[in-house]
C-alpha cells in the first residue's frame, strides 16, 4: 500500500513538472517582420549577421526582436485576442541586460504595430543629466529653437501641431511589415 501511494505521488509530481515545463503556444503571426519593405529587400539577400553595420533597422519574429547590437528574446507571449498580444522579453544590448514589455497589434493590412516600455530613442538622457558636473537649474526647459517648451501637441511658439501627423509618425516608427522572402 505504501509503495502504491509513493508511486502515485511520484507520477503526480512528474506530471506536474512536465505541465510547468511546457510553455503555452506563442500565437504571434508566423514569418519575419521588418521596419520597411526596403529592409525586407535587404533580408532577402543577407542574414542580420551578414548585414553588420548595415543592420540599422529592427526585425520581429515569434522569437523576439533584433536590432543592431540589440536582441530581445520573448519569454512569454499572451494573446489578448486574435490580433493583439502582450510579450515579456529578456533583452541584451551591448552587454547590458534588462527586461522589457511589448504590446503587439496586427492591423487589417497585416502590419504589426509594436509598442515597448523601454524607449531606446531617449538613450543617454538620464545618464547625461546624472553625470553632469553643473548644478541643477530651476530655469524652464527650452526646446532646441530656444522657445519655451509647450504642452504635448504644441510646437514652439504655442502653435498646435496636427494630431494626425503625430499619430502617423508614431505608427510608422512602430510599424513592422511582413517580409515575403528572407535569407535563412
Amino acid at each position: 500500500m505504501g509503495r502504491a501511494v509513493l508511486l502515485a505521488m511520484g507520477l503526480w509530481l512528474a506530471g506536474a513538472g512536465l505541465a510547468q515545463a511546457q510553455a503555452p503556444e506563442n500565437s504571434l503571426p508566423e514569418g519575419t517582420f521588418a521596419s520597411t519593405q526596403e529592409d525586407c529587400a535587404l533580408l532577402a539577400t543577407k542574414t542580420t549577421a551578414e548585414l553588420g553595420e548595415e543592420f540599422d533597422f529592427e526585425v520581429l519574429t515569434k522569437k523576439g526582436l533584433a536590432g543592431y547590437q540589440q536582441a530581445c528574446d520573448f519569454v512569454t507571449v499572451s494573446a489578448r485576442d486574435a490580433k493583439s498580444w502582450v510579450a515579456t522579453a529578456y533583452c541584451d544590448e551591448a552587454g547590458y541586460t534588462y527586461p522589457d514589455l511589448f504590446s503587439i497589434k496586427q492591423k487589417d493590412d497585416g502590419r504589426l504595430n509594436v509598442t515597448r516600455i523601454t524607449d531606446l530613442t531617449q538613450q543617454g538622457g538620464y545618464d547625461a543629466s546624472a553625470q553632469s558636473d553643473s548644478g541643477e537649474s530651476d530655469a524652464p526647459e527650452q526646446s532646441a529653437g530656444g522657445a519655451d517648451a509647450g504642452p504635448p501637441g504644441q510646437a514652439a511658439g504655442g502653435q498646435s501641431a496636427p494630431i494626425d501627423e503625430q499619430q502617423a509618425a508614431s505608427e510608422s516608427y512602430s510599424a513592422f511589415v511582413k517580409c515575403d522572402t528572407v535569407k535563412p
